[in-house]
């Protein structure tokens, strides 16, 4: 490839060797990208996995003066758009590469159904409706531990047993930045904690149970020989 650079630039300059040279630069361009792709510029429409360095940030407050803004708006529009599309119960804004203090949380009855009333009992998971916090701040409320499995999309296909308080009190900015103030027990306390934890750069692999950890798929895996598709993406 140097060498036909080379070779093009040492000849005269013609409506068909600027032709040659506009589709040259192109193909470079092409190739160049077969190995280095550009990035996507967030907010993202899927989530970033683990190893991605703003899941590990601190993220910022949200300039309360800022949420009517077209780019505050894109943002809480993308991260809902994602939460819907991935079906999560929880989601926080640095899952889509942006460093701020947003979650949104709901539980929809299709999730209450799935697990079924004794599990739904257990691990008190109710129907909860849809909720957005912005520069959430929580306090503890109920200091007893639960020990249950968790996941989440950042760690597509595993989960792990994660302790988490029963009870805890959370407050924050609506949409149009009127505050707002939640207490919740349960599994509702459980997904709050959990996003709490992206927005302060953590993941729920820094406090599982460490020997706890799996692929879910890890049956289907055997099954299938090794033959199982996962997307990152829906």
């Amino acid at each position: 490839m140097f060498q036909c650079t080379k070779i093009l630039n040492k000849c005269p300059v013609t409506p068909v060797l600027t032709r040659c040279r506009s589709s040259f630069a192109k193909f470079q361009e092409w190739y160049r990208d077969l190995w280095t792709p550009q990035l996507p510029a967030p907010p993202f429409k899927h989530v970033c996995q683990i190893g991605d360095p703003t899941l590990r940030l601190k993220a910022g407050d949200v300039p309360l003066e800022e949420l009517s803004s077209d780019r505050m708006k894109h943002i809480l529009l993308v991260l809902r758009s994602v939460m819907k599309n991935y079906k999560s119960v929880g989601i926080s804004a640095p899952q889509i590469g942006i460093p701020l203090r947003i979650m949104m949380i709901e539980i929809p009855e299709y999730v209450v159904l799935h697990f079924g009333p004794e599990v739904c009992k257990t691990r008190e998971i109710f129907t909860t409706p849809f909720r957005v916090f912005i520069n959430p701040v929580m306090e503890i409320k109920d200091f007893k531990q639960t020990l249950f499995p968790e996941a989440c999309e950042s760690l597509k296909g595993m989960s792990a047993l994660v302790p988490r308080y029963r009870g805890v009190h959370l407050k924050g900015y609506e949409y149009d930045g009127s505050p707002t103030e939640w207490d919740v027990t349960g599994w509702a306390a459980r997904i709050i904690q959990h996003e709490m934890d992206h927005l302060n750069g953590r993941i729920y692999t820094d406090i599982m149970e460490c020997k706890s950890l799996q692929v879910d798929l890890w049956k289907t895996i055997n099954a299938k020989k090794g033959n199982v598709f996962v997307k990152y993406n829906k």
